[in-house]
């Protein structure tokens, strides 16, 4: 199959996944290792709807899930999924929450889609092809790095990397416009892609929360990667820095002094 067929019949798939956590609007929350670091009924239900829907598309995939255990990238086909990226938001009602799905193959993305369900908005990147949202193209901005607006993630489940977040954090806002904080790092990166922000740090992120959005972004123009010295991978937790490449640079020389 064709990775264009492919992300229309995934598109279909993740909108009903959206629909579906939309209609579970006060789960049962569990707590999961890490501070502040939850899970809901309502994410169990959206992987398993997700799983099995993907499934039959690639048979030979694996699933790299947030709400599955033993995660490795296996040779060939990967489906790396976040239910939902954004849970605490998702609790509370804030949203500002999106499911991510990432498709990889032999440790390259090649297709990722981004559920924003609130706004109505899925964003789809398809190597070689092209970053969307609803079907219209977008194409990160481009904005002189001393009026850029930068996202970032605050990693509440790591404390140890509390300081040096901040750290980070403080150098950004003198040296570029200010800052935002959505608490869903997708959401965040694709707002990069789509050019409502100019960039985005977290100093460490899982594989789910920006597998999909990664191919958007480098579809739309922007760059992804993490800290400098280190080799980007979907295998690990690791540094996120992404935007429009002079934002980036910027990301990566003030990232090489604060992260750990």
């Amino acid at each position: 199959m064709e990775l264009e067929q492919l992300a229309a019949k995934v598109s279909e798939i993740v909108q009903e996944a959206g629909d579906l956590i939309k209609s579970i609007p006060r789960p049962q929350v569990y707590t999961k290792e890490g501070h502040a670091n939850f899970v809901t009924e309502a994410d169990m239900a959206s992987q398993k709807f997700l799983i099995e829907h993907l499934t039959p598309l690639l048979p030979d995939a694996y699933f790299f899930a947030e709400e599955k255990e033993d995660n490795q990238l296996a040779p060939g086909w990967n489906w790396i999924i976040d239910p939902i990226d954004g849970t605490t938001n998702f609790i509370r009602d804030y949203k500002a929450s999106t499911i991510s799905v990432g498709l990889v193959k032999d440790g390259e993305g090649v297709l990722g889609l981004v559920l924003d369900p609130y706004r109505g908005e899925l964003f789809t990147g398809i190597r070689g092809q092209g970053a969307f949202c609803n079907g219209t193209p977008i194409h990160v901005a481009d904005v002189p790095t001393a009026n850029a607006l930068i996202a970032f993630g605050t990693a509440p489940y790591y404390q140890e990397l509390k300081e040096a977040t901040f750290a980070m954090a403080k150098e950004v806002a003198v040296r570029c416009g200010d800052l935002r904080r959505s608490g869903s790092a997708a959401l965040d990166l694709c707002h990069v892609a789509m050019g409502r922000m100019d960039g985005f740090f977290e100093l460490r992120l899982s594989p789910w929360d920006y597998a999909g959005s990664s191919v958007i972004l480098r579809e739309a123009g922007a760059m992804i990667g993490t800290a400098p010295g280190r080799e980007f991978s979907y295998q690990k937790p690791q540094t996120i820095l992404a935007g429009a490449p002079k934002v980036y640079s910027v990301l990566e020389e003030i990232a090489g002094k604060h992260c750990p």
